[in-house]
């Protein structure tokens, strides 16, 4: 893995318990969320973005029913804000929700733009993305450059050791990039050659890192190894909090399958979408689930946390998701400004954290039919 450079380069359940982490020697309180204060009847298929607005009403994009809502709490209401399709209101294959200061970005992966849509839901403008990366903005610094990482495939023969992206900021309006940090990206496997049958390029449940951009224009970075927490401040300084105990549990055969079907559910596929585009493909029956088992490269045990699971929270904290098992209570792990991990939360299982704003925790809760549901849980 590659090194920062330098500087210069309601109702909460509540008992509290003392736990104590090893490498870091640090006091974390351990806090259960068990019932919502609000929820909304109606079910999602596949959400992938969840953004609370000013007025409290929620922004939600959905993968497979390909719309994003614009969701009341409060009233038990919602309202499609994009639709399936490719006009200027439309959306294809929803990927994520990102804050470009006070307005949204949605990541419209089927159609290849970024569709801007303001503080008060209007749809303001799409842009159609042709930079690689660009797709994938996680934020604006203070200096309002967009900050996102350059996929490795685009580095051509410069592409980094190990897997390793580039995090670069850019500037609207100009060419130029500059490299701010990297981070051991996503883990694909040793045999890169082509295969006439289909298979998971990547490598299941291997660690890497995390990274998101604060609302005051900092960026924060989870690393995977040693498991810990770093900070650059708006102003272009590093901070790096201690290194946090990450007990390894190995991987499972249900692990691997469960692996397989969220990987198909949840990634598009290029010429499968409208003239050719990213669209899905058709989800894997069990014999078509067990060859990929069969054939994809596993990690032996899972990562110290789940990468898509990291979200800032008001007071410049930060919950990290430990377990991505619905099956088992979900843990997630709250590091104050200094990389210190203050508290450890838990929910029931089959739910995750999908947003921590001051008005609470947006959670999605998933039945057996595969139905998600959206509620609310006060902050701790």
């Amino acid at each position: 893995m590659l090194v920062l450079p330098s500087p210069t380069r309601m109702l909460v359940s509540c008992a509290v318990v003392l736990l104590v982490l090893g490498p870091a020697s640090a006091a974390a309180q351990a806090i259960s969320l068990t019932r919502p204060v609000a929820q909304f009847a109606e079910p999602f298929s596949s959400v992938r973005g969840v953004r609370e607005l000013p007025d409290g009403r929620v922004l939600v994009a959905d993968y497979i029913e390909n719309r994003v809502a614009l969701v009341d709490l409060s009233r038990g209401t919602s309202v499609d804000v994009l639709t399936d399709g490719g006009g200027p209101r439309n959306v294809r294959l929803p990927m994520g929700l990102v804050a470009l200061g006070d307005s949204t970005a949605v990541l419209d992966v089927g159609n290849s733009r970024l569709v801007v849509v303001a503080p008060d839901a209007a749809v303001v403008r799409a842009t159609v993305v042709e930079r690689p990366g660009r797709m994938g903005v996680r934020g604006l610094l203070r200096d309002g450059s967009w900050a996102y990482a350059v996929p490795a495939w685009a580095e051509g023969p410069a592409a980094l050791p190990d897997d390793s992206v580039r995090i670069v900021a850019w500037q609207p309006g100009s060419d130029r990039e500059t490299t701010l940090f990297t981070v051991q990206g996503t883990r694909y496997r040793k045999d890169r050659s082509p295969s006439q049958e289909p298979r998971i390029p990547t490598v299941g449940f291997a660690g890497q890192d995390a990274w998101l951009v604060t609302a005051d224009g900092g960026i924060r970075v989870v690393r995977h190894s040693p498991y810990r927490v770093e900070r650059r401040a708006p102003d272009g300084t590093w901070s790096r909090g201690p290194v946090q105990a990450a007990e390894p549990r190995p991987v499972t055969p249900a692990d691997k399958r469960r692996f397989v079907r969220e990987f198909a559910a949840t990634n598009p596929i290029s010429g499968r979408g409208e003239n050719g585009g990213m669209g899905r493909d058709a989800l894997p029956d069990d014999r078509q689930v067990a060859r990929q088992v069969e054939i994809t490269e596993w990690a032996v045990s899972h990562a110290s946390f789940q990468a898509n699971g990291v979200f800032a929270a008001p007071g410049n904290r930060l919950w990290v998701s430990r377990d991505g098992d619905p099956t088992r209570p979900a843990r997630y792990d709250v590091f104050d400004g200094e990389g210190r991990r203050v508290q450890e939360v838990t929910l029931p299982a089959g739910r995750r954290v999908v947003q921590v704003t001051s008005r609470g925790v947006y959670v999605l809760r998933e039945n057996a039919d595969g139905e998600q549901f959206l509620e609310r849980y006060a902050l701790p």
